[in-house]
């Protein structure tokens, strides 16, 4: 075992011999665990990441979840999850405290991915009514212990008993785990955990390969930075890094074709906490051409011409928050500015330590920030308002001289102006036509707005309902005379 692995493990015997000092019973009633199962999680995604959290901070080089299916049909829903990693593992003593909420030997850690000790409980029981933790350390046996949500809700809700953890029991793993193990772990697995999630009535995919690929998918972004360190599979799929900066030349996607995001420089600064801690935030920025989701470069982004980077930039939309490497969050919306469709275009990243935690107002589920306004004080110094506003422009930029080059998307409809020639008096180059002039207008009127006080930013949706409302009338009159 190597040192850091045998400090860990000390001090979660540490942890567990102080506990057991304690009561070890789950001191909570039975409505409390029907509502954990509710905690929030905006899927199964986010559920699962909290585990592979916890076993990137147990040090795992290997994280593998597998499925297990038992019927003949399985293939279209598993029927139990398995999430395995080679960590450190954990003693017996210490798996039992695992299953408590707020058990953990790592309460305000700020140097890994952990830190609240809700993660395990909470995860597992928001996809499945029961639990099982296998665990070793190097050179012992393993042991188990399992929860059963069903066997402690069946009693009164409104009951004050007690309900004990029981201690883990050593173990032998059951033949899917064995398989997927020596697929995993050729030449043995000689420490880690398990968690087998079974009892799957919370699965927010109809199918194993829906959740698969949404799996690999969105671990691929949350995790890009840290998959060089830790190998990740999907149900025998290896999980890919997928920068969203797309600046990443080893990530997917990033040569995809010969368009690539260009890069601004990083800014970063230091903030002292009140209690006495250091943390650090890095501003990253980058911009990627109007033709970069495109399969034909001629043509918009839409529909069938979208190419397997636009779903990406449509789903990390904002400003992207990142702790400790690992992606939290993203907000299409700040104090000064709201993201709109076209900007799509432009990637920014906020990424800080965890020592700020409480200046991002980081949930127990790591699942969003809700970053204080002081926060946002420091980040509007550092010149984030005037990086996404430089962004804007080059993106507009690189638009005009699009469709300077040529028609890049079906026309408008119109009845006669479709095709028609603007004078050069405009400021528009011949040969454009007055629908593309149109849309690069809107485009304009739609960046303007979103970073404009809410008082302009009022004028502007007033002026373009109008202008649709009109529209429409028009069209409606049209059609009446063609018939």
């Amino acid at each position: 075992m190597s040192r850091a692995h045998t400090k860990v493990v000390a001090k979660q015997n540490k942890y567990a011999a102080r506990s057991r000092v304690r009561n070890t019973d789950l001191i909570v009633p039975e409505a409390f665990i029907r509502g954990i199962r509710h905690l929030g999680y905006q899927s199964n995604v986010e559920a699962l990441a909290e585990l592979v959290d916890n076993a990137i901070q147990a040090y795992a080089e290997s994280i593998d979840i597998v499925f297990s299916f038992q019927d003949v049909d399985g293939e279209r829903k598993p029927s139990q999850i398995a999430i395995i990693d080679d960590g450190h593992g954990m003693d017996p003593a210490m798996m039992r405290i695992a299953l408590l909420w707020g058990g953990t030997h790592r309460e305000n850690d700020r140097d890994g991915l952990g830190r609240f000790g809700y993660g395990l409980p909470c995860a597992a029981v928001s996809i499945g009514r029961r639990f099982t933790i296998y665990s070793k350390t190097k050179g012992h046996r393993l042991h188990a212990v399992k929860l059963d949500v069903d066997a402690i809700v069946s009693g009164n809700a409104i009951s004050s008993r007690k309900i004990a953890i029981p201690p883990a029991q050593p173990a032998i793993l059951p033949p899917f785990l064995r398989r997927a193990i020596r697929q995993a772990h050729p030449t043995g697995w000689r420490a880690g955990t398990i968690i087998v999630i079974d009892h799957l009535d919370r699965l927010d995919w109809s199918t194993a390969s829906g959740l698969k690929r949404n799996l690999i998918r969105r671990f691929g972004v949350t995790y890009h930075k840290l998959l060089s360190a830790t190998r990740l599979t999907i149900d025998g799929t290896a999980v890919r890094p997928i920068d969203p900066l797309f600046l990443n030349p080893d990530a997917e996607l990033f040569d995809l074709d010969e368009d690539r995001a260009i890069a601004l420089d990083p800014v970063s600064f230091k903030l002292h906490t009140a209690e006495g801690r250091i943390g650090e935030v890095v501003l990253r920025y980058a911009w990627i051409p109007p033709s970069f989701a495109a399969t034909d470069k001629s043509r918009d982004a839409v529909g069938m011409n979208a190419n397997p980077r636009f779903p990406i930039i449509k789903q990390y939309h904002g400003v992207l928050f990142s702790r400790n490497g690992r992606l939290i969050d993203v907000r299409p919306r700040t104090p000064w500015t709201i993201f709109m469709n076209n900007d799509r275009y432009i990637r920014v990243e906020v990424e800080f330590s965890a020592a700020l935690d409480e200046a991002f107002g980081v949930t127990t589920s790591k699942q969003q920030v809700s970053v204080t306004p002081e926060m946002w004080d420091h980040l509007r110094v550092a010149g984030l308002p005037k990086a996404i506003e430089h962004l804007r422009t080059k993106v507009r930029v690189a638009k005009s001289e699009r469709l300077a080059q040529g028609p890049v998307a079906a026309p408008i409809a119109t009845r006669n102006t479709s095709q028609m020639k603007l004078p050069s008096a405009t400021g528009i180059p011949n040969g454009i036509t007055a629908s593309q002039a149109l849309g690069l207008l809107l485009d304009e009127i739609e960046c303007r707005s979103s970073s404009a006080k809410p008082s302009v930013q009022a004028a502007y949706s007033s002026l373009l309902k109008g202008w649709s409302e009109r529209l429409a009338s028009l069209t409606l009159r049209s059609a009446r005379s063609d018939t």
